[in-house]
């Protein structure tokens, strides 16, 4: 589960520093927990019912007010798979 979790904190780390900063946008499809296989979309909101989850829902702000993923929200997915 924490394997999950650090792959999904990884791969939205990825998206977000290709992304200016100001407003974060898209998603990202889990398409195999297991094999931590996971798809960008560009403009979706979450719908968990197709293990959709869009980019502001899994970060938050740190104290230095950058945007970063949050682990504790990867968790929270990580339960809904193992």
């Amino acid at each position: 589960m924490q394997e999950f979790a650090e792959a999904l904190c990884q791969y939205v780390a990825r998206i977000l520093w290709t992304q200016d900063g100001e407003y974060i946008k898209g998603a990202v499809r889990i398409l195999d927990a297991r094999n931590h296989m996971f798809q960008e979309l560009p403009h979706q909101q979450t719908d968990e019912s197709a293990d959709i989850y869009a980019l502001n829902d899994l970060c938050h702000v740190n104290e230095n007010m950058e945007t970063e993923p949050d682990m504790n929200r990867a968790i929270g997915i990580a339960r809904n798979y193992f």
